[in-house]
């Protein structure tokens, strides 16, 4: 298993450098976060932790946040949304040590993280997997989730859970993920973090913006840092720069230019899914060789890494062109760049001693550049005195996915899960790969129009509905046409009620109904790539009703019941991978976060699940569990100040997720777990300078678990680690 270093070693270097810090200012003098109402639109709040008087974005404080904007086309409060909202502002990613997306959604629930260490994260939320092309946003845009995203450069992440087809077309209906990105404050700062773990992970973080002059502001990030995991070898350099340029040519007119760039290179994790085994490979030898196997082991080679560059660029205006009107837009193009290698462990070769076949990935041309955009217009009126707050606009978005069809698959050699072997890389004329071809392109031109009404003081109506026009087509050959393989009209609406007996609280009732980008097909089944790698789009439906309420002057608690339905996808007997039914989910998840005593801060939930496949024809899965979903998930964080000790906090957590299946015939389960976290934060002043140190141990138990179970990939939790960081004010 893996342990700490030295604990001379690990003080060492919590001395040496830093954390993620905000940047300092003046609070109220009896320590109380600034509301937004109090700080007005786009001001800065404070924060008081001890003697740390700190001061960030108004979507970067506190443990919750009074309003989102990835579920609506503009910043809503959050008691005027009738669905789900979870939003993480920065102060708890920064309180945290959050290295990934992984680290980010713990805090909520109604999700689950997979993935091999150090690749990107696949999140599923509700019970179903969000898609790597359109579940992920950045700022309402299109994020390609096939890198890590760099947390540094983020005010928020939002968490949209249900069908989200009305804001951004085809999505699968679990939800979406979004990022905000940090922006100017209104004061001059710099600040400089070191930080690492005891993976053997290093860094530096500088993050420095305010005005320049009176109409014009920046924000830039940049990091360089050895990235490592807890896979003893794969590790590898991480560099990341990014810039956010305001500027207000007038009061009423604000431009901004962005740019983000980072590059990542680390070995890649074999992994043991459930189609690793061989046949002869009995339930019982196959639960003792996961029980058995030491997480910390490497399976992959040396040269069998993914370097990835990813660069993004987007502009967006916002215009008050009249008293309570405003026009928004943004466009945003992404390139990602991925040599991938990876060390496979081939299916059906995993034998009952660990002995296995090892295969390679190799396709060294992959290519991900989606651009995006949206314009829409956001104002107010009144008819009859009914209160009209809408938002009509479009979109249009093209996103290939590029790629060899025929990456080279060839055996490596023979290893063992247990005792690795080195292997010889391949033979150049063994990797000949076939030209990069678009694979798959999505295209989508919508239009959409959202009106939240307010009939009286206490109710409220929400009806909003999207048009889009999909076109997917793809390439087979090298210069030839891209045939099209899916092209439709669909039309998807949500509908809300939201009654708010007194201030601050809201019961509420939404249907929604969407459209799934398609599930992608296995590289094994035989449909594959005729004529396309990915089903077609399949609608979906939610029913939501819950209550919202701010409560302890700064807490925010929540709780819903959901009812979702989507078709299933899955392999037949024969070998074709198509919809064999549907896949209901219903549920009950609660939630609080925020200030509930003084100097106590939290965020904790609980999620009751019951997932069901629905498919008579197929009495093998009718009625059973969808593989990796569990029944019960949970967890709370808590965050406490001292008062006797000024400075100084200890914080804690407790993450829960019950048993899943690995497959959806329910013949092999995968144990639930429980990890247990540990940390403290210490402000002091050395010289003129404030420091804050931060230590957080994960897994303070050394439980052994598989944490995500999504595609049939048992991927397993880090053992005990340490993080540490420490940050000085410039």
């Amino acid at each position: 298993m893996h342990r700490f270093p030295p604990a001379i070693s690990l003080f060492a270097f919590a001395l040496a450098g830093p954390a993620l810090l905000p940047e300092a200012a003046i609070a109220q003098s009896d320590g109380r976060p600034v509301s937004p109402q109090e700080a007005g639109e786009g001001a800065e709040r404070t924060r008081r932790r001890g003697d740390d008087i700190l001061v960030v974005g108004r979507r970067e404080s506190g443990y919750s946040s009074q309003s989102q904007s990835g579920g609506t086309f503009g910043e809503q409060d959050i008691l005027d949304t009738p669905f789900s909202v979870t939003v993480i502002p920065q102060e708890l990613l920064i309180d945290q040590q959050v290295r990934s997306l992984g680290d980010v959604v713990r805090n909520d629930p109604s999700t689950l993280v997979s993935s091999p260490p150090g690749f990107n994260d696949t999140i599923n939320v509700r019970g179903y997997n969000l898609d790597n092309s359109s579940s992920y946003r950045r700022e309402g845009l299109i994020f390609q989730n096939q890198v890590q995203s760099p947390f540094e450069n983020k005010a928020a992440v939002e968490i949209v859970k249900g069908p989200t087809s009305v804001r951004y077309g085809f999505t699968p209906p679990g939800g979406v993920i979004n990022y905000v990105l940090k922006r100017p404050t209104a004061t001059p700062y710099s600040f400089v973090q070191a930080f690492g773990d005891s993976y053997g992970s290093y860094g530096v973080h500088a993050d420095v913006g305010g005005p320049v002059g009176e109409r014009l502001g920046v924000r830039l990030n940049a990091v360089a840092a050895r990235e490592a995991t807890f896979v003893d070898g794969a590790a590898g350099p991480r560099f990341m720069a990014s810039a956010l340029v305001e500027w207000k040519p007038t009061d009423d007119l604000t431009i901004e230019f962005d740019l983000e760039y980072q590059f990542r290179k680390l070995e890649q994790q074999a992994t043991i899914s459930i189609a690793s085994f061989a046949s002869g490979v009995t339930t019982e030898q196959r639960r003792a060789l996961l029980e058995r196997f030491d997480q910390t082991t490497f399976l992959g080679q040396s040269w069998g890494t993914y370097p990835t560059s990813n660069i993004i660029g987007s502009v967006g205006v916002k215009w008050a062109f009249a008293p309570g009107w405003t026009v928004q837009g943004r466009a945003q193009q992404m390139r990602l760049e991925r040599d991938q290698q990876g060390i496979s462990i081939r299916a059906g070769t995993l034998q009952a001693n660990g002995d296995f076949s090892a295969g390679i990935f190799y396709d060294p041309n992959q290519i991900r550049d989606p651009f995006s955009s949206e314009l829409f217009v956001t104002g107010r009126f009144d008819t009859f005195g009914i209160a009209h707050d809408i938002a009509i606009g479009a979109a249009y978005s093209n996103n290939p996915l590029r790629a060899s069809n025929r990456a080279a698959q060839p055996v490596v050699g023979a290893s063992n899960i247990f005792s690795p072997v080195p292997l010889p890389r391949p033979l150049p004329e063994a990797l000949v790969t076939a030209p990069t071809l678009d694979l798959l392109v999505f295209t989508q031109k919508a239009a959409f129009v959202s009106d939240l009404v307010t009939v009286t003081d206490w109710l409220k109506l929400f009806a909003a509905a999207r048009y889009a026009d999909q076109r997917n087509s793809a390439q087979q050959v090298a210069d030839g046409p891209r045939v099209t393989s899916y092209q439709d009209q669909t039309f998807a609406p949500n509908v809300g009620v939201l009654i708010q007996p007194v201030e601050k609280v809201t019961l509420y009732g939404s249907y929604s109904a969407g459209i799934t980008t398609g599930v992608q097909i296995p590289n094994t089944a035989a449909n594959f790539g005729q004529p396309s790698i990915f089903l077609d789009p399949a609608r979906t439906s939610q029913f939501e009703v819950g209550a919202k309420a701010e409560i302890l002057a700064g807490a925010l608690l929540t709780a819903a019941y959901f009812d979702i339905s989507q078709p299933l996808a899955a392999l037949g007997a024969d070998n074709v991978f198509a919809y064999i039914g549907d896949q209901q989910h219903r549920g009950v998840e609660v939630s609080l976060s925020g200030e509930v005593a003084p100097n106590l801060r939290l965020i904790a939930g609980g999620l009751y699940l019951d997932p069901t496949i629905d498919n008579p024809a197929n009495a093998a899965v009718d009625g059973n569990r969808p593989s990796g979903v569990p029944r019960y998930q949970a967890n709370l964080y808590v965050d406490y100040a001292l008062p006797a000790v000024p400075g100084l906090a200890l914080n804690g957590g407790v993450f829960y997720t019950g048993d899943r299946f690995a497959n959806d015939v329910n013949t092999f389960t995968v144990d639930g777990y429980v990890r247990f976290d540990l940390g403290v934060r210490y402000g002091f002043d050395l010289g003129d300078q404030r420091l804050t140190a931060r230590l957080n141990v994960r897994n303070v138990g050394d439980a052994d678990f598989v944490e995500g179970t999504q595609f049939g990939s048992f991927n397993f939790g880090s053992p005990r680690a340490a993080f540490f960081s420490i940050a000085s004010e410039l």
